[in-house]
């Protein structure tokens, strides 16, 4: 591997250390920063500690150097050179197209005796096997009808949840307050590995859901954003479809990322928020892209259309702006005037 090739991977690894280790398999729990824990790698029962500091640093009393960086922890974790530590961190960040190397963790064995695989990986995945594709006239294919969004067929990145639980904390501890019907939406990573959970909880009708606390009364959240780990979304997609010959839309919401697919025709993918849209990696087979910002009044969706699109061209990305000419709209609000829809 070049010197050149060195320099870029530890830049693209700078402050994404928690995202790398944890996409590799390290358990998130032991990534928090507490003193005196189990090492992934090795074992034992308090000689670790993640510091991070954005290099990745850490400490594990049971190795000669007593810690190191981000590669350092690599290669313990994965027994393997410095060599093929640079290539599984490459791999997790889509670099050159490289792929993480199939090398045994040394640790596995007894990271899952410490920690039984405790991290939102498995959650994630175990509700999104109890998903099922969205068929027409069922809930969630209602409730974007209500939306103005008919649809022939549905992206393989949304799903329906049946009976989706709903949690919410009181007196500092979580409690399940009722399933509802839901919309998922698959979050993918940089790579392509799936990192995250969107859920849309829903009624039996189709009507967004309107939770209340129980001791409060107020109102809760009906959307809300699971991750695999902290960090996780860092660069991460809805992605609504594959790219076309290179051509890519990008919009905030998943909803107007559906309108804009249905106006445009364009493929198309949901960063989630104006931040995420602001963060998003884009794979280097795709050269030119569309931002569908919002108009928003504060100026928010703007400024993150316009961060992205100096990033993408200075990437040598072919990028075009469309922003509604209404200010308070979004692109889901022009195609719901469009089509004579009043949500």
């Amino acid at each position: 591997m070049k010197m050149i090739d060195i320099r870029s991977i530890r830049g693209a690894a700078q402050g994404r250390w928690p995202f790398i280790l944890s996409s590799l398999g390290i358990p998130a729990e032991v990534l928090n920063k507490r003193r005196n824990q189990p090492c992934p790698a090795c074992g034992g029962r308090d000689r670790f500690q993640f510091i991070d500091k954005g290099i990745g640093r850490f400490v594990c009393r049971a190795i000669e150097r007593q810690g190191g960086n981000g590669f350092d922890l690599v290669m313990h974790y994965l027994n393997c050179d410095f060599h093929k530590a640079l290539k599984a961190v490459a791999g997790t960040l889509d670099i050159a197209g490289m792929e993480a190397p199939n090398v045994q963790p040394c640790g596995t064995l007894k990271t899952e005796q410490h920690y039984g695989q405790r991290n939102n990986h498995l959650k994630i995945g175990r509700l999104w096997d109890e998903a099922w594709p969205i068929r027409h006239n069922d809930i969630v294919d209602r409730y974007l009808r209500l939306r103005g969004l008919e649809m022939k067929t549905f992206p393989s990145a949304l799903r329906f949840h049946p009976a989706l639980p709903f949690w919410c904390n009181v007196e500092e501890q979580p409690l399940h307050i009722t399933d509802y019907p839901a919309m998922l939406a698959e979050l993918s990573a940089p790579n392509g590995s799936r990192i995250g959970l969107h859920r849309v909880f829903l009624t039996q009708d189709g009507h967004k859901a309107q939770p209340t606390h129980p001791l409060s009364g107020e109102a809760l959240p009906c959307k809300k954003l699971l991750v695999a780990f902290e960090g996780a979304s860092h660069g991460a997609a809805i992605r609504l479809d594959p790219p076309e010959h290179g051509t890519l839309a990008l919009a905030e919401g998943i909803e107007t990322a559906l309108a804009s697919r249905l106006g445009s025709g364009l493929p198309t993918w949901a960063c989630v928020s104006a931040g995420g849209l602001q963060r998003i990696v884009l794979p280097k087979t795709v050269h030119d892209v569309h931002i569908m910002a919002d108009h928003d009044k504060s100026g928010t969706g703007q400024r993150a259309a316009q961060i992205l699109a100096k990033r993408l061209m200075n990437e040598g990305r072919r990028v075009r702006i469309h922003i509604p000419s209404q200010p308070g709209t979004d692109w889901l609000d022009v195609y719901q005037q469009k089509m004579g829809v009043v949500a």
